[in-house]
Parts: C-alpha cells; structure tokens; sequence
C-alpha cells in the first residue's frame, strides 16, 4: 500500500468517525484503532509496533477532544471540577501502569484486550439504565 492511499483511507474514516462522533456523542477509538492497525500493517511495519502506533495515535487525539469540551461544558458551569480532578488524577495513575505493562505485552495480546474492551463497553451501554435528569 503507498502512503497516498494509507493517508487518503485514514483520512475517510477519519472523516466518518468525527462525523459518527458528533452525531451520536460517542468516541471513534473503537473504530480508528482497528483501521490504523490494517493500515499501518499494509504498509509493512509489524504488529507489535503497529497496535501501540493505533493507541498512541489515538490517545492524543483524545487531549484536544477533551480539552474542548471541557472548555465549553465550562462555560456553562457544568462540570464538577473537584470530581473532575480526581478523575484525572486516578486516570493518569491508571494510564502509566497500563502503559508500563503494555509496552511488555505482544501486539496480538493487545489487540485480543482492546476487543474484549471494546465488546464489555458495548455490552455496558446496551445494560445501563440512563441516569435520571432533574429538571
């Protein structure tokens, strides 16, 4: 596969998954992972290097995505900072120890628990009764 059409492919989706995410209010990952693994693996780099290229891609597309709504969840005065930071605290632990033990494990491995991540998120929205909103 030439780079032209790797970029002209990860931009398609790209597209579509941006404008999925809009409409629905749900991330792309689970759909750009995937397609930049094939695509990163067409071009000839191996899978180990070619599953932590997806992720690492991913996970900083995710920094202006949040900032952004941050900011404007914000400027409505919805967000609930203390809870907020804690979260953020708790997930950057999280994110180090996950980083620490994926840069150990092999691409296949990972693949095989971004897929049952993938599948246990999906099964929790299908489950989850929605929260009840007061007026």
């Amino acid at each position: 596969m030439t780079l032209t059409i790797a970029v002209m492919m990860l931009a398609c989706t790209g597209l579509l998954v941006g404008l999925a995410g809009g409409l629905l209010g749900v991330g792309g990952c689970f759909i750009m992972v995937p397609v930049q693994v094939w695509v990163f693996q067409a071009m000839g780099v191996p899978l180990d290097i070619a599953v932590r290229q997806a992720f690492g891609t991913n996970l900083l597309v995710v920094v202006p995505t949040a900032l952004s709504g941050a900011w404007g969840h914000t400027r409505r005065g919805a967000v609930l900072w203390r809870s907020g930071v804690i979260m953020g605290l708790a997930g950057a632990v999280g994110a180090a120890g996950g980083a620490s033990i994926a840069a150990h494990l092999p691409g296949a491995t990972l693949k095989i628990v971004f897929g049952c991540a993938i599948v246990a998120g999906a099964l929790r929205m299908l489950t989850a009764k929605p929260p009840k909103v007061k007026p």
